[in-house]
């Protein structure tokens, strides 16, 4: 009765509501870290009473995306944006432009447990690549030029990653350019970059020598993941681009699923990240510092953060990483597995930095305690 792109392993539905210390969530209407409400009231123009079908979205809103990343130093010309309800059904509209059923796509592994649904709702094939840990995070070049296959579609580049914090290297950008298939790269977490480092690649939106497919939205970017607006910036050679383009008009056109209030508020909305972005940076390294006070001296330790709202912290191999994940919840204190991510380092879990930083001091503090005890 019912598809096998759909047979997934069903789980029952877990709440946290009853957790003291909840130091998993992402989600920073949340935290108190979206912008104020007063700002939503962009939404509520006269103009988005007129329904205005436009597949790649309005003119206006495309025109945001596209002073989004001149500020960033990337031209991209508006009639190369796309915009979609988010970025996971840009990801569905890219598998489908790009990859027959059984086709196969390439995407980073660790990253964040997203790839595998989206491919069996297309009916494609992941095969992932490893991002390796040795001190830092960096793309295993050699195996990822091995997993390329007569049936290989694209290469998914996840900058900042999800959640390792590592963005994309120059030298890895050149080497993913050298397989000569397209790039997906998504890049939410872009803005939210720890220091400054000269071999990290720029985004990947204005890139020309090779078909570019450059990910984001107001999710992330503005701390507003409820009012859905996601794009697609196309790049690369102007025959390619011009063939992509068309296609994915007449997906977009077929679903027109981005809502007529959240692009006539785009402009404003996107103006809004001006104001909550330095909060969310402030929280972020006051939470990584108040976890490295709190584990000095421990056996355990905090892994380099380049960019984006996650830290991994690397715990003693005594346990595996779901173990210490359980043990925490019997303190009280909810993280995220490493095994969630196939994080290759072992008996690791993840903490979300947008987490309140006096919930996040006590969760820090029981996890000490556990070290301690062990």
């Amino acid at each position: 009765m019912f598809s096998a792109r759909t047979s997934w392993e069903l789980l029952p539905e877990t709440t946290t509501a009853d957790l003291a210390l909840d130091l998993s969530s992402s989600n920073p209407t949340a935290v108190g870290l979206s912008p104020p409400a007063s700002a939503l009231r962009a939404l509520a123009v006269e103009e988005a009473a007129r329904y205005e079908p436009a597949p790649e979205g309005l003119r206006d809103a495309r025109l945001a995306v596209s002073d989004y990343y001149r500020a960033r130093g990337a031209a991209v010309d508006p009639d190369d944006v796309v915009l979609t309800a988010s970025t996971s059904e840009a990801y569905s509209f890219l598998f489908h432009l790009l990859a027959d059923p059984g086709d196969e796509l390439l995407v980073p592994s660790p990253s964040y447990p997203l790839f595998s649904l989206l491919a069996d709702l297309a009916c494609v094939r992941i095969v992932k690549y490893p991002v390796v840990f040795a001190g830092g995070w960096c793309v295993d070049a050699g195996a990822l030029a091995r997993a390329v296959t007569p049936r290989t579609r694209a290469i998914v580049v996840v900058s900042p990653n999800n959640p390792t914090g590592s963005y994309l290297k120059l030298g890895e950008r050149d080497a993913l350019g050298a397989t000569g298939l397209p790039l997906i790269s998504d890049e939410v977490f872009l803005d939210y970059a720890r220091g400054v480092d000269p071999t990290r690649a720029p985004t990947l939106a204005s890139r020309a020598d090779g078909l570019t497919f450059t990910l984001s939205g107001l999710s992330k970017v503005a701390a507003l993941p409820q009012v859905k607006l996601g794009w697609i910036a196309l790049s690369g050679p102007a025959e390619l681009v011009s063939v992509a383009r068309a296609r994915l008009h007449v997906i977009a056109d077929t679903f027109l699923s981005v809502g007529g209030p959240v692009q006539h508020a785009a402009r404003a909305l996107l103006a809004e990240a001006a104001a909550v972005q330095p909060a969310i940076r402030a929280r972020v390294a006051a939470n990584l510092a108040a976890l490295g006070h709190a584990l000095a001296g421990a056996p355990a330790s905090v892994l380099p953060v380049e960019g984006g709202w996650s830290a991994i912290v690397r715990l003693p191999a005594t346990r595996t990483a779901d173990e210490w994940a359980r043990a925490l919840l019997q303190e009280g204190v909810l993280v995220q597995s490493g095994e969630l991510f196939e994080l290759p380092v072992p008996a690791c879990v993840v903490v979300s930095l947008l987490t309140p930083e006096a919930t996040l001091v006590a969760g820090a503090a029981r996890l000490r305690a556990l070290l301690d005890r062990a």
